[in-house]
């Protein structure tokens, strides 16, 4: 009996200790969860995977250009012998004459080779294949670019959400220590009940705020892991430690219009890469018509038999041998190639389309993330008077409840306006910062950001 316990405790432990290891917990910070994406994310590891695939690809086409070796064993039994027919009037007899030829059992065993020399469309070809694969690095780094922007948005989302969590525990210590007090002036008949039951109504409010706050907290974190990359059943803990000092000590400044180049933006430098391809596209389709040249010969040797003893070394093997050159020269292709020229060409303007598209869309998209810059800019700097503002009143208030000469009432509206215009600065500042990210990755510098502010 003990022995079935034992083994039942070992059992169970197993289970338990296969569930911890399934589990694993990550605790990272913003550098660590940037670090961590890079190799994890979902985006960035396909666009590598891609990557890749086009570097296999060049090696693909450029084998073609190289010496082509191939060896080739071709058997033949035939059921009955091959014959061929000779006209009996030139032999001076009436009818054909049917002659067998050849043997039953045939052995072809060959090495061939080939080499191309010459082949315009073949350049093209290479040239095509490696512009791929720039276009493939720049997908990684414009995967990498987006990956970056969203993290750091998403990011600051859940700032914002802890800043609320502090500002709401602040709030409830002060209720806290406001209900004590008022609960010895209700037990010495100084003030009335219901001041006591306001406190007890305020502070449960505040505690249904707390607790949807911590939901959002899961819920903003769940976000990051599937940005960065980490399993779902995998735990995250973002390292927040210093996070209040982003409202503290940021310096805040407007940015104003500048004049801008987006050359170095990834998306145009995209764009102009699959100009250069369409290019190289419209060339290759024209190499069409120009000779290929190559190079080849075989080296074949024959048995025939009347039987299969093809092992047998007495018996005669019959060697052929050939090289030269062939040129392939197109005459006519029924206009299907100046079909695919006008198909290339058209593919060339369209991308030319899509180059002024994006220039567009990127100018406006700067200038809608200045917009919202300056503007957050400015509505941070209203709203920091507006808290010490409000720090003002509430301290007013509390004085005057303290001398009878306002009611709790309004001591708790002071709170609530206190709490109201420090949550408003916190997500203001947070879209501020947000704002400053996209204002970044439309000037191509969110990378450098990140470098110069690790």
């Amino acid at each position: 009996m003990r022995l079935k316990k034992y083994k039942l405790a070992c059992f169970m432990w197993l289970i338990f200790s296969a569930a911890l290891s399934a589990q694993e917990k990550h605790i990272m910070d913003l550098n660590q969860m940037l670090e961590f994406a890079r190799q994890n994310n979902y985006e960035i590891k396909e666009a590598n995977l891609y990557k890749m695939q086009s570097q296999a690809k060049v090696k693909e086409v450029k084998g073609n250009g190289l010496p082509q070796i191939k060896s080739e064993v071709d058997y033949k039994h035939y059921i009955e012998r091959p014959v061929t027919v000779l006209d009996g009037a030139t032999l001076g007899r009436s009818g054909d004459i049917l002659l067998p030829v050849g043997r039953i059992d045939n052995v072809d065993a060959s090495v061939q080779f080939s080499q191309l020399l010459f082949s315009l469309k073949y350049i093209n070809g290479v040239k095509t294949a490696k512009k791929v694969t720039e276009i493939r690095d720049l997908e990684v780094d414009k995967a990498e670019e987006e990956m970056i922007q969203l993290l750091l948005n998403e990011y600051y989302n859940l700032l914002a959400i802890y800043a609320n969590l502090n500002i709401i525990e602040s709030n409830m210590e002060s209720l806290a220590q406001m209900k004590h007090k008022i609960s010895s002036l209700v037990t010495n008949g100084v003030a009335l009940k219901t001041d006591l039951d306001k406190i007890t109504v305020n502070y449960a409010n505040l505690q249904a705020n707390k607790e949807q706050v911590l939901a959002a907290i899961n819920v903003q974190s769940n976000n990051l892991k599937y940005i960065i990359g980490i399993e779902p059943n995998d735990e995250l803990a973002i390292d927040t430690t210093g996070f209040h000092n982003l409202f503290k000590a940021s310096l805040i400044t407007e940015n104003t219009q500048e004049n801008l180049t987006f050359d170095n933006l990834t998306e145009v430098q995209m764009l102009n890469k699959s100009l250069d391809l369409y290019n190289l596209k419209v060339k290759t389709e024209q190499a069409e018509k120009y000779p290929n040249v190559a190079l080849y010969g075989s080296f074949m040797y024959q048995g025939m038999r009347n039987e299969f003893n093809f092992f047998d070394t007495n018996e005669k093997w019959y060697p052929v041998q050939v090289v030269g050159f062939k040129a392939s020269i197109p005459i006519f292709t029924g206009f299907s190639n100046n079909a695919k020229i006008k198909q290339a060409k058209y593919d060339y303007c369209v991308t030319q389309n899509k180059m002024q598209k994006a220039l567009s869309g990127l100018q406006l998209q700067y200038s809608n993330a200045l917009m919202q810059y300056n503007a957050s800019v400015r509505n941070c700097q209203i709203q920091i008077d507006n808290i010490q503002l409000a720090k003002d009143v509430r301290h007013q208030e509390e004085m005057k409840y303290n001398e009878g000469m306002s009611t709790l009432t309004d001591l708790l509206i002071s709170e609530k306006d206190l709490r109201t215009a420090e949550i408003n600065y916190a997500q203001n500042f947070i879209t501020m910062k947000q704002a400053e990210v996209d204002l970044l990755k439309s000037k191509g510098l969110l990378k450098d950001y990140l470098v110069s502010h690790p």
